[in-house]
């Protein structure tokens, strides 16, 4: 069985469980504040990187927060995290791997109906194009 910083869990719920068990170590004091606030702006995502064997929790947070506020999140969950011995995630008791990324930043999509305009394949490698066709240059 899977569990998350020791509460037993399943991979489909992992993502839930964690950010329930962060606010429930957290308490209600100004930690637990920090962390809803953090919670509330950030849009949580889970998921397993099977190639990399290593479970991902993605806070991502609107693209106008500050580095500040960035900042000032990671810590609060450090801070959290600090209150239990428990791996984050395990597997049968065995701790597995795991990464926590909180960001700001949104990577531009270069395909599909919602690519961010000025990043299509085309315009985004165009100067390697004109390098390689550009004869005054040697290779």
């Amino acid at each position: 069985m899977f569990q998350v910083l020791g509460r037993d869990t399943t991979i489909v719920k992992l993502g839930e469980d964690w950010k329930e068990r962060m606010s429930e170590l957290a308490g209600e004091g100004q930690l637990g504040e920090a962390l809803k606030e953090l919670f509330d702006a950030a849009q949580l995502t889970y998921y397993y990187a099977t190639e990399l064997d290593v479970h991902v929790f993605l806070l991502e947070l609107p693209e106008d927060t500050s580095d500040e506020d960035v900042q000032r999140y990671t810590k609060t969950v450090q801070e959290v995290r600090a209150l239990t011995d428990y791996p984050m995630v395990s597997f049968k008791t065995n701790p597995q791997r795991c990464k926590l990324v909180i960001t700001a930043e949104k990577e531009p999509e270069l395909i599909g109906k919602d690519k961010t305009e000025g990043y299509s394949s085309g315009q985004l490698f165009q100067p390697i194009f004109n390098s390689w066709s550009d004869q005054r240059k040697p290779f």
